[in-house]
């Protein structure tokens, strides 16, 4: 019988991607007066991240398919998401599910 191998699987695209999410919101965020429009052409970003490349990570991650930077980097994120929180209730989006911070 042959053992069991586990590959990894190349995150940087959807790292990358949800990074660039979260800078987005960061400069949304830091805006005096920000338009409805505005808001609605980032919260389908957002909502595109959301519903199918953070999943994906969850997933990945709860499998132990990372490879090691891109766990470090996966937890960082998740980090900066949960930062996120009042600025993601500021602007309705939806929220992240993401895996239980370690403690």
């Amino acid at each position: 019988m042959s053992e069991e191998r586990r590959v990894s699987v190349d995150a940087g695209d959807d790292l990358e991607f949800l990074r660039e999410q979260v800078e987005a919101l960061k400069q949304l965020g830091q805006r005096e007066s920000v338009s409805e429009g505005d808001i609605y052409d980032f919260s389908i970003r957002w909502g595109t991240a959301l519903a199918g490349r953070l999943p994906r990570l969850v997933h990945y991650s709860s499998m132990d398919r990372l490879d090691r930077a891109d766990e470090t980097a996966f937890a960082s994120l998740c980090d900066d998401l949960r930062a996120l929180a009042a600025l993601i209730g500021r602007f309705k989006l939806a929220e992240p599910e993401l895996p239980t911070a370690a403690t």
